[in-house]
């Protein structure tokens, strides 16, 4: 055997030591190679972005140490490296091949028994089995950090790593497991002010409420996106016939709206509200699926009124008194994004009550200039805010890629919180997206699902030296980790 180590790895206890190792490795080795020109060797060699073909009940058979040293005669990538270890390196890595320079800076580690090439203790693939010995580290498909342990413990090659972060990247049963779905919140939207008082409205529907009487079983709610004038009704069912009856009630008081913002209820999908709102001439805008952060005027009010409720509660005071009075309160009092009281944005005058000692005046102070100025800074204080708390990002899912849309009701234990990958159709807002279901869902549900690589042609003839890290059809996400500085180091000036 020939070695090429510092003159401290000499002499015959050192290489008694790596025959001994050596022939472990060896033995190791044959549990863990399935037979050259077999099904499954053939079909894991197919691609170097290997996209995980086989099944994790596969049976997998040990490779002769003969067929493996026949790879690594055969690699011309081993061979350079073999010639080059017999004949010595270079003292400069400049003078080295390209394909060789990985190797240069473990010159000193690298040795030669027969065609094997052996850094320290461990065995150099050849380029053609390298895809078949990450396929079979990732047998029964554990994940990154297990499956470079497995191959560390006996193999090394040149990029290593990038082989297997890709390799798992394309690997379907993978990417179909929960652990590698990660959807992310998007940035928040935020509406802009409507031109004028109750333009653009907002719908809901608050319970059941399992304790409230008979009458009081639900809520329904109305919020006006200019004035932020809330309207409230409680009722015993929901049903289409009860919401148009609270609406009526409420456009004979205010006038019809040009737009009204619901979800996805039945109340609201159905054919006997679409025509009550045809008859009107009312637009009807539905929010995405399972994301009532859409409606976020209405479902911050309605925030709001389960806490008066509580209070009412507390003091055992009829729900209807205790939010009526509650209903007063809040439209005399400034709102925190506008600074103006919703009856004074909405009425052009400011509100009569028990705290008014001096008469009002008659003329309207506040200008729109002024509340659209407050409203624009609190919604971009808002939006750094909510971006930064959630680690929103932007989404980038264009036309024809695959999704997996995260359950968001309650999934029984062992079952997957995502569906099966579904296409994207359309982009029909900045976060918004219509999908192969038909249905309109925000990106803060949406996960990417690679598609992996597909190539007809073997590893062994279309992978070369010069490019031992094969690329993968999977973008990998750059380190989204905030890195500070060590306090020990704040009194410390380079």
């Amino acid at each position: 055997m020939r070695h090429r180590t510092a003159s401290q790895r000499t002499g015959p206890c050192w290489n008694t030591h790596c025959a001994l190792v050596r022939s472990l490795t060896v033995l190791r080795l044959r549990r863990h190679i399935p037979p050259r020109g077999s099904e499954l060797h053939r079909r894991l060699s197919l691609s170097p972005a290997f996209a995980c073909p086989f099944r994790a009940s596969t049976t997998l058979s040990a490779l002769p140490v003969s067929e493996f040293e026949a790879a690594c005669a055969d690699c011309p990538e081993l061979s350079a490296l073999r010639s080059q270890i017999n004949k010595g390196w270079p003292p400069s890595v400049k003078a080295v091949s390209s394909e060789l320079t990985p190797y240069y800076r473990l010159r000193n580690e690298l040795s030669v028994k027969d065609t094997l090439v052996f850094r320290g203790s461990r065995l150099v693939a050849p380029i053609s089995l390298r895809t078949v010995l990450v396929a079979l580290a990732h047998e029964s498909h554990p994940g990154v950090v297990r499956t470079k342990q497995r191959l560390r413990d006996l193999y090394w090659w040149p990029h290593l790593d990038a082989l297997v972060l890709s390799t798992i990247a394309s690997c379907q049963p993978c990417q179909l497991n929960d652990k590698t779905a990660t959807p992310h919140a998007a940035p928040l939207q935020p509406v802009p002010l409507p031109d004028w008082p109750w333009r653009i409205l907002g719908l809901d529907i608050v319970g059941p409420f399992e304790i409230a009487k008979w009458d009081c079983k639900y809520a329904i709610t109305l919020t006006d996106y200019y004035s932020k004038w809330p309207e409230v009704a409680f009722t015993p069912s929901v049903t289409t016939a009860d919401v148009t009856a609270f609406l009526t009630t409420v456009f004979a008081r205010h006038g019809l709206p040009e737009c009204i913002t619901t979800d996805h209820g039945p109340q609201f999908t159905s054919a006997a509200f679409t025509e009550f709102l045809k008859e009107r001439n009312i637009k009807q805008t539905r929010s995405s699926v399972y994301h009532p952060a859409a409606n976020g005027a209405v479902e911050r009010f309605n925030r709001v009124l389960k806490e008066s409720i509580q209070t009412a509660m507390q003091h055992s005071l009829p729900w209807k008194a205790a939010v009526t009075e509650f209903l007063q309160v809040f439209r005399a009092t400034p709102h925190a994004t506008t600074g103006v009281s919703p009856f004074e944005m909405l009425h052009g005058r400011k509100m009569q009550t028990k705290l008014d000692i001096l008469p009002l005046p008659v003329t309207y102070a506040t200008t729109d200039a002024k509340v659209r100025q407050r409203v624009h800074r609190q919604q971009s204080k808002m939006k750094i805010y909510t971006a930064a708390k959630r680690g929103a990002r932007i989404p980038q899912f264009q036309e024809g890629d695959k999704v997996r849309i995260k359950n968001p009701l309650h999934v029984l234990k062992g079952h997957s919180k995502f569906c099966a990958p579904v296409d994207v159709r359309r982009q029909v807002g900045p976060s918004t997206y219509v999908l192969g279901d038909g249905k309109t869902w925000n990106a803060s549900h949406l996960t990417l699902f690679p598609i992996p690589a597909k190539s007809e042609t073997p590893a062994a003839e279309t992978e070369t030296p010069a490019a031992a890290a094969p690329s993968s059809s999977v973008e990998l996400a750059p380190d989204s980790r905030v890195k500070r500085r060590p306090l020990w180091l704040k009194d410390y000036d380079p």
